[in-house]
């Protein structure tokens, strides 16, 4: 109760009056608190956008209260977007632009039918502020700029998604007209090397809006531009294509995609080269580009068609035969040095999917390599399959290479898993009587046979060594044979090989040949003609011959070789993986899947880089200092043998 000692009554209660409209009006003033905050949850509010939510961040949210513009945003938003616009050319340094950004942002998201000028109209709004960070601020780490280059790259993916491409396929200019504006969309030129021109891709894919699963890894770096998957159509392409060397899933490789706002209306479509190309020079300054090196991969092995034929190549050979070959992985690049993978027994390219991933990662391995990978059904003897190797190599090397221009295509490293190294290493070893002595105790030129038979076995039996080839990397390879073509599962699998009709004649032969003999078992003639895992016994004769041979003395090989702890990796021996000669060796505790293997691809990325190195300097050719591997000239581990991932002595 208020007390007054004032006698009179009136003022009093004046008094009262005056003092409760005061109370009243500091009611109007907000307490300020501070208490502690959780840093995830704070991160999480700071970043929340419509990027990520249906929410506007707290740039656009601070933007349009300062201004006032919230019932306008509310019912127009491109209106309150263009208003923001029109006031940050007064006010560069305030975020209206940013604001302006999202509001286009957040009505081409919720428009229908889907509006590409919305998007255009927002990847100019965000490139604009980007320029302002450039231009007067010198940088970009700060949070505001980053959040422009994430809208920047956001417009550009979706534009691209709904854009018809026709500048990509055949330099056509695309006109769009929308709520956003009126903008006429056109290719840039060709950059050798560095930005990719028309004709050559169907279409881009943007690669943020694609999941998949079963890769390892995602390798991806968020920049300017939005990455992409580039990819060239062979079956299904209008018509079909049937290009060269190109798998018939399609081409696909990695591409980013910049668009360059000469003035309002003229859009400049710019898809960039990121093997070759790390950064672009925009507004003064280097901006390094956005790249995923794992969504091109992940789609050309997540079309079925490519992954499903390593079972079905071992028993149905026949039905394969006219898959066999090497297929890029990229469009062929003259400078750069091929890089060939070569699968196992029940097997297929997709084996390689893992380290092709993790390879491609290294900026330096995109630039100097391309990656080919050569298919074959891998239920034929090893001989004859390694003469489809030795064919499909030297095809390439005409194709790409007819007048022999290319120092790259003469540096070609081998990677070999499993049977892959075996194939190989019969078609770098040549053939020879000794190798025909492996099947027949007779010389070649006296025995009787059909012409079909002659040409046959003379294919697989006397040869040159393949060129082109300047190192290889052997990995799980069984040089010695593997327990598994021996044991019941190998008996059946063999049991349930149909060769192809090219080996009828060749079968008919043997039988004639070996009821006249009566050839041994140290002859391949008294077994029978072998399948591939015939072949992989540790008695087959043939094996026994091309462990016998030598590889060329000047030819560097690795050896990759897993090991479970047993002394083997669950198919192959370690003994057995292991020959003399080896310029490096490793051992990795692993399964007989030792390719996919972190520190395998690990160990084949160092290789890669020593043998760049050594194009460029015909230095030493053992491992460089710090290396992984032993030296087995010397017998001395250089930085130890890794089993495991410990180094021991």
């Amino acid at each position: 109760m208020l007390l007054c000692s004032t006698p009179n009554g009136l003022t009093c209660a004046r008094s009262s009056f005056v003092l409760a409209v005061l109370l009243a009006l500091t009611g109007c003033v907000r307490d300020v608190r501070i208490h502690d905050a959780d840093p995830a949850e704070t991160m999480r509010m700071q970043q929340r956008s419509r990027l990520t939510s249906s929410q506007l961040s707290r740039f656009t949210h601070d933007a349009i209260t300062q201004l006032d513009l919230g019932d306008l945003a509310r019912e127009d938003r491109v209106a309150a977007a263009q208003r923001l616009s029109m006031l940050a050319e007064g006010q560069p340094d305030a975020p209206w632009r940013l604001a302006a950004a999202e509001l286009l942002l957040d009505a081409a998201e919720s428009a229908y039918p889907p509006d590409p000028s919305l998007y255009l109209s927002c990847a100019r709004e965000a490139d604009l502020e980007l320029q302002r960070a450039l231009l007067h601020e010198g940088g970009l780490l700060d949070s505001r700029t980053d959040f422009a280059a994430d809208l920047y790259r956001r417009a550009v993916a979706r534009y691209v998604s709904l854009s018809e491409q026709p500048w990509l396929r055949n330099g056509k200019s695309e006109y769009v007209n929308g709520v956003g504006g009126s903008f006429v969309v056109a290719a840039a030129p060709p950059v050798e090397r560095q930005r990719f021109g028309t004709g050559l891709f169907d279409r881009l894919e943007p690669a943020d809006f694609l999941e998949f699963e079963g890769m390892r890894n995602h390798h991806r770096l968020n920049g300017y531009g939005a990455p992409m998957v580039a990819i060239r159509e062979q079956h299904r392409a209008d018509p079909p294509r049937s290009d060269p060397f190109m798998p018939p899933e399609g081409l696909m490789t990695a591409a980013t995609v910049t668009l360059r706002f000469d003035w309002d209306e003229r859009v400049v479509a710019e898809v960039w080269n990121p093997d070759h190309t790390q950064g672009v020079h925009h507004h003064g300054a280097f901006l390094r580009l956005s790249t995923d090196v794992t969504a091109p991969i992940a789609t050309l092995f997540a079309r079925a068609e490519l992954v499903s034929k390593g079972y079905r190549g071992l028993t149905r050979v026949q039905d394969y035969l006219e898959r066999i070959g090497i297929y890029l992985h990229e469009p062929y690049d003259p400078t750069k040095i091929p890089v060939l993978m070569v699968h196992g027994l029940r097997s297929s390219p997709a084996t390689w999917r893992d380290t092709l991933n993790g390879l491609r990662n290294d900026p330096e391995i995109r630039k100097h390599y391309q990656f080919w990978m050569f298919y074959y059904p891998t239920g034929m003897p090893i001989a004859r399959s390694s003469m489809y190797l030795r064919r499909a190599i030297a095809g390439a090397r005409v194709y790409f290479d007819p007048y022999e221009q290319s120092e790259a295509v003469d540096r070609m490293v081998v990677l070999g898993h499993s049977m892959g190294g075996l194939l190989t290493k019969a078609a770098l070893q040549g053939g020879g009587d000794a190798l025909w002595h492996s099947l027949h105790p007779e010389p070649f030129d006296t025995v009787e046979m059909s012409p079909d038979v002659r040409t046959h076995l003379q294919e697989v039996f006397f040869y040159e060594p393949v060129d082109g080839i300047a190192r290889v990397v052997f990995l799980g390879t069984p040089h010695r044979g593997s327990h598994v073509a021996s044991n019941w599962l190998g008996r059946l699998g063999d049991w349930m090989i149909d060769l192809p009709d090219e080996f009828d004649a060749v079968d008919e032969w043997f039988r004639v040949e070996r009821a006249r003999l009566k050839p041994g078992r140290e002859y391949q003639l008294g077994r029978g003609v072998p399948s591939s895992i015939d072949d992989l016994r540790s008695d087959s004769p043939h094996l026994l011959a091309y462990l016998a041979a030598p590889l060329p003395e000047d030819l560097p090989f690795h050896l990759i070789v897993g090991d479970r702890g047993d002394g083997s990796d669950g198919v192959v021996p370690r003994e057995s993986a292991i020959i003399d000669g080896a310029t490096s060796l490793l051992v990795i505790d692993s399964s007989h899947q030792v390719q996919e293997h972190p520190l395998a691809i690990r160990e084949i990325r160092r290789i890669l880089l020593l043998h760049l190195e050594s194009a460029q300097d015909s230095d030493s050719d053992g491992p460089l200092p710090g290396s992984l591997g032993m030296d087995l000239h010397g017998q001395e581990p250089l930085d130890g043998l890794r089993v495991g991932g410990t180094m021991t002595r």
